[in-house]
């Protein structure tokens, strides 16, 4: 286990989210409707996606979303943490 920095609410936009969608789909991961918005297919899919490339689960992490190559976020001090258990 280890604190990994995830997207936090601030950060947490529809336009972030529809990138996420676009991204996890264009890589073969279902996320249901692109619609920006966190529903439990979008949630599934990003599991899935970490699962399948040995990244942290249970959150969005900056590992994931430059897994996903979605650009535009910098770890910064005011970076929320979350305590999530590598798989």
């Amino acid at each position: 286990m280890a604190w990994q920095p995830v997207l936090c609410e601030t950060n947490m936009t529809t336009d972030t989210l529809t990138k996420i969608q676009k991204a996890l789909l264009g890589r073969g991961f279902d996320p249901g409707r692109i619609d920006g918005s966190v529903g439990t297919n979008t949630l599934k899919a990003l599991e899935d996606f970490q699962q399948k490339h040995s990244l942290a689960k249970g959150g969005l992490t900056y590992e994931t979303l430059k897994a996903l190559n979605i650009d535009g976020f910098v770890k910064s001090p005011i970076s929320a943490f979350r305590f999530i258990p590598r798989h």
